[in-house]
């Protein structure tokens, strides 16, 4: 990992983020850069108002943000860069893709139900276009006790199986960076619950103790694949978001994002989306 991009939605939560990135940065020998995305209204203003002096107004406000973020800067001596931008979400990718960046860290927005059903958050398009890990910082400031890796070992697919190991991999690296135990866990979803709105589903305790053993054995089997001595192997049962935004508890949550999009997306959406809803500490999600 060459380089981390650190970036400022909101000034309050610029020296939270500017303080991770950088120690993150001299733990995994990274370099860091502040990106601030600029979403002003005045663009949105003037399609309809059409002011005369727009360009003059922007580049007012633009300057402020500088000094701004420049001012921020003086504790960390990290690169700069500020961007007026349309879309938050698609400066930010644009910005990760230019500088190669092996993680992205940010403040978690905060939408309301009725936001989420009448679009997709910024959150959500940035989980799903990211070309790096994205780490999602809750506001409440606490000092992170654990990192737990959230895996699914009952689907065999190739491209699990690799979003399995990436999800492994970068949950051990903050684990030894930030010097924090690591559970790996596989959640075994439970139709009794996930359904028990729609249908009545008869689910035996024979049957969720099978899969809970072929989770149990096939988790193993990766770790051991990879090399990765976790302190804690779980196998739990329930739902998926429930049973993790619990375990996580003040640590950090790894989880893999299979970045469904179009009408999958929107009707299923992804765990890692799911969670954020409801996150209560910070979350790291892998493509």
């Amino acid at each position: 990992m060459e380089t981390i991009l650190a970036v400022i939605t909101d000034w309050d939560d610029g020296p939270a983020v500017a303080g991770r990135a950088q120690f993150l940065a001299a733990k995994l020998h990274a370099q860091v850069e502040l990106f601030r995305p600029v979403h002003a209204r005045l663009g949105e203003l003037n399609k309809y108002i059409g002011f005369d002096n727009f360009d003059a107004l922007r580049d007012e406000i633009m300057v402020a943000e500088n000094k701004r973020l420049h001012a921020l800067n003086a504790d960390y001596k990290a690169r700069t860069r500020s961007q007026w931008c349309d879309r938050v979400h698609s400066a930010i990718v644009s910005e990760a893709e230019r500088t190669s960046a092996g993680l992205v860290i940010m403040m978690a927005s905060h939408h309301s139900l009725l936001a989420t059903l009448a679009h997709t958050p910024d959150d959500w398009h940035l989980l799903r276009d990211a070309p790096c890990p994205v780490w999602m910082m809750t506001r409440e400031a606490r000092h992170l006790d654990s990192v737990v890796a959230a895996v699914d070992c009952l689907d065999e697919s190739a491209q699990q199986q690799k979003l399995s190991a990436r999800v492994i991999d970068q949950a051990r690296a903050m684990a030894t960076a930030h010097q924090l135990p690591l559970t790996v866990v596989v959640v075994v979803p439970d139709p009794a619950l996930i359904y028990a709105s729609m249908v009545n589903v008869p689910v035996t305790v024979d049957y969720l103790t099978e899969l809970e053993q072929q989770a149990d054995g096939k988790l193993r089997a990766l770790l051991a694949h990879l090399g990765v001595a976790a302190d804690r192997v779980l196998v739990k049962s329930g739902r998926v978001e429930d049973v993790l935004v619990n375990l996580a508890g003040q640590g950090l949550l790894v989880i893999g994002s299979r970045a469904n999009k179009g009408v999958k997306g929107l009707l299923l959406g992804n765990s890692a989306e799911r969670i954020l809803n409801h996150m209560q500490s910070d979350m790291l999600v892998v493509n």
